[in-house]
């Protein structure tokens, strides 16, 4: 289970990039929360480091983790812009700091889109809930889907 390895690294990853967020950022309740998400998440992935791949228990137990985590995880982005408003609230508007925040937003919001990414492909190819309207689909992937011609038919209808 290639999620095992790669997961514990990218949430790693991310509570590092938040951990060298400004002090009164980190001290706002609204981050201390998505903190502790990350926190309990990465610990319940760990459980998982020496348990072997192929037993259909562990397997069973992963799959029902990576739910859980993926659904613990719904409100990080509304949780994450209440931090800074409560951070701005109270501290003011800095342009360099606020700069800083957003690079570290961007690279943040980017970083859970992939995790999310993952965490939603293991828990249909794994969870048993497939979707009968997809038969065609491996998890939510389509294998025949043209990336071109999507990227076409985008530049063809503006939003």
């Amino acid at each position: 289970m290639f999620l095992r390895q790669e997961l514990p690294v990218r949430l790693a990853n991310i509570m590092k990039e938040i951990s060298l967020l400004p002090d009164n950022l980190l001290r706002t309740p609204s981050v201390q929360l998505v903190q502790s998400w990350y926190i309990q998440s990465l610990q319940e992935l760990l459980d998982f480091k020496d348990k072997s791949a192929e037993d259909a228990k562990t397997i069973y137990e992963f799959t029902d983790t990576v739910i859980r985590i993926r659904n613990r995880h719904n409100d990080v982005i509304p949780t994450m812009a209440q931090g800074v408003t409560e951070y701005k609230e109270s501290f003011g508007v800095d342009p360099v700091t606020s700069q800083n925040v957003q690079y570290f937003l961007d690279r943040f919001y980017m970083s859970r889109i992939s995790i999310r990414m993952l965490l939603n492909q293991h828990s249909l190819l794994f969870g048993g809930k497939g979707s009968p309207s997809h038969r065609k689909h491996i998890g939510s992937i389509n294998p025949n889907c043209d990336v071109v011609e999507v990227i076409k038919g985008k530049c063809l209808c503006p939003l």
